[in-house]
């Protein structure tokens, strides 16, 4: 089988306006409240319901607020994602002969292999880049190769590379099939690409990437989805969207930063286990999800945005809040931003911090505890791009016209 490649390009740049909440109300008979994610300084500017992408106002993104909280929902157990970062919820189908993903708001979504990064449980968050492509089993085992197919009936054809059984014999290629029941994890070593478009975060977990959307009471109605272009258009409810962004290329979430724990020289002795960091892993408004800091410690993050805002909200960790005690301080380029001591009495504080430089360097310090009782929740941690700053632009019409792979 033949796959094509599709290229975008996209030149938006949006305002830099203060964060406030105000109620929408033409959505879903004022239950959903949007909350602009915005950076820098305060502005007094009126903001005026919306209706469709064309009333944008210029904010760097919005976080869905529900003034009732929703029906839990299904933990859903696979994910197809893109080379691009579109990530679609649901299961394998045999459509015509033709594999699909079968999803619930898009229904069945053609598979393709040149546009595909992995198919397997939910993952937000830093991945190591792959050499080959690679199939995870139930057994914990994981087969490295190339996958030249996926079939329902067959499985994943794998072609692996094993060495020679006598001296000086060249490595020896052989053809695996594994049944799809086998497997818990498909990856693919293919080349990541940046988004276009207007990005759409859903409650199932999965991302979309559009070229406009409109309001229709308690229904958005998404129009030339990139990931199925023969489409008009798609509704989905207000309920099931977390956060919306009109150009994702210019949120970086604190999750998908590198970071390493170092050594606090200001804190030396031994300790019983190293400073880590724990990752929640659920479906949030711009992949934002939870990290949690176990110090004492320094955190070390790179970050792509070296002029950004950091905006981000600070907890305790529910069974360390009545044991909490020590300081936390967020540095950058040789200086302290943020500082405050943490007790128990600490509330969930929400921070936006102005951010110059490519390292964010977040401390623990030690507690008279020592470990026990230091331990901080970072939330919602995202850099909000200073180029996030002029009237937007149009984004130019998506093109289904094939090119020649890079691969």
């Amino acid at each position: 089988t033949n796959f094509s490649k599709v290229m975008y390009k996209h030149t938006s740049k949006w305002p830099v306006l203060c964060a406030v909440f105000f109620p929408i109300d033409v959505l879903a008979s004022d239950s959903i409240l949007f909350k602009p994610v915005v950076g820098g300084v305060a502005t007094t500017e009126t903001l005026q319901p919306l209706s469709t992408s064309d009333q944008w106002p210029g904010w760097c993104g919005v976080k869905i607020q529900r003034q009732v909280s929703p029906q839990t929902k299904p933990i859903i157990e696979s994910y197809y994602t893109l080379t691009d970062g579109q990530r679609l919820s649901g299961v394998f189908e045999l459509d015509n002969t033709r594999l699909s993903w079968r999803n619930n708001a898009l229904q069945s979504v053609f598979i393709d292999l040149e546009q595909t990064q992995s198919i397997g449980p939910l993952h937000i968050g830093v991945s190591e880049t792959l050499q080959k492509d690679s199939v995870l089993l139930v057994n914990n085992d994981r087969l490295d190769g190339f996958i030249e197919s996926i079939d329902t009936t067959n499985g994943v054809a794998l072609q692996v590379t094993t060495p020679g059984k006598i001296a000086n014999e060249p490595p020896q290629k052989q053809l695996t099939q594994i049944p799809i029941q086998r497997i818990v994890e498909i990856r693919l070593a293919t080349k990541l690409k940046q988004p276009t478009g207007w990005r759409f975060w859903m409650a199932d977990g999965g991302v979309i990437d559009v070229e406009s959307w409109s309001d229709d009471k308690n229904k958005c109605h998404l129009k030339k989805l990139h990931v199925l272009p023969e489409t008009q258009g798609v509704n989905v409810f207000w309920n099931d969207v977390l956060a919306i962004a009109p150009n994702s290329n210019k949120i970086t979430t604190l999750a998908n930063c590198p970071w390493r724990a170092v050594i606090d020289p200001l804190s030396p002795g031994p300790r019983l286990s190293p400073a880590t960091i724990q990752a929640r892993i659920q479906p949030t408004a711009f992949d934002a999800i939870p990290l949690d800091l176990y110090g004492p410690g320094v955190f070390q993050f790179t970050n792509t945005q070296t002029k950004s805002t950091l905006s981000a909200s600070l907890s305790i960790p529910t069974q360390f809040k009545s044991n909490a005690d020590f300081q936390i301080s967020i540095e950058c380029a040789g200086k302290v931003l943020w500082q405050t001591k943490v007790t128990p009495e600490f509330q969930t504080t929400n921070i936006q911090i102005p951010i110059d430089g490519p390292e964010i360097i977040v401390r623990l310090d030690k507690s008279m505890r020592g470990a026990f009782g230091c331990a901080i929740r970072i939330s919602d941690a995202i850099f909000i791009s200073d180029t996030c700053g002029s009237p937007s632009e149009p984004n130019p019409p998506h093109s289904n016209v094939p090119t020649k792979s890079d691969l």
